[in-house]
């Protein structure tokens, strides 16, 4: 016989840590777009104030710390680029300054991670920004788009 605890279905841990360090940087990457502050204190902050709220939703004790840093230094040291590979795969009739704070940040983490980070799988990429979108109020099919234009 074959049991099923609570558990049995949700994602692994190492994996529930990704998904939490992409979150969290969402989170720091948005924030640092209104603050004049410091990226290393805004990191600080959101990991000494906010990041246990994400720990607890994902059932995880711990994001992966690395992979956190390394895309939001990422995005930060290659923004410009990002920017324009970004702008450059949005259809002719949307421009670049009509994305949401929240969207550009999505997409910039996304396109970091298929064009310069290259750690992950193009799908296992593009679906959990197309989730992390979903979550923040974007729309899935948008992001789906031009994650898949950029991607190619």
């Amino acid at each position: 016989m074959i049991k099923c605890d609570k558990k049995s279905n949700i994602r692994h841990t190492s994996v529930r840590k990704k998904t939490g360090s992409r979150i969290c940087s969402t989170q720091v990457l948005y924030g640092a777009f209104f603050l004049n502050s410091d990226i290393n204190k805004i990191i600080n902050t959101f990991l000494e104030n906010y990041s246990s709220f994400i720990l607890k939703k994902l059932d995880i004790k711990e994001i992966d710390l690395n992979l956190f840093k390394s895309i939001t230094y990422g995005v930060l040291n290659n923004i410009d680029n990002i920017d324009k590979l970004i702008s450059d795969n949005l259809s002719s009739d949307w421009s670049f300054e009509r994305l949401s704070v929240t969207e550009k940040t999505i997409l910039r983490l996304a396109t970091y991670e298929l064009c310069f980070d290259k750690n992950f799988k193009k799908i296992t990429i593009v679906n959990e920004y197309i989730s992390i979108m979903t979550v923040f109020g974007g729309d899935p099919n948008f992001a789906n788009a031009i994650l898949e234009k950029i991607s190619e």
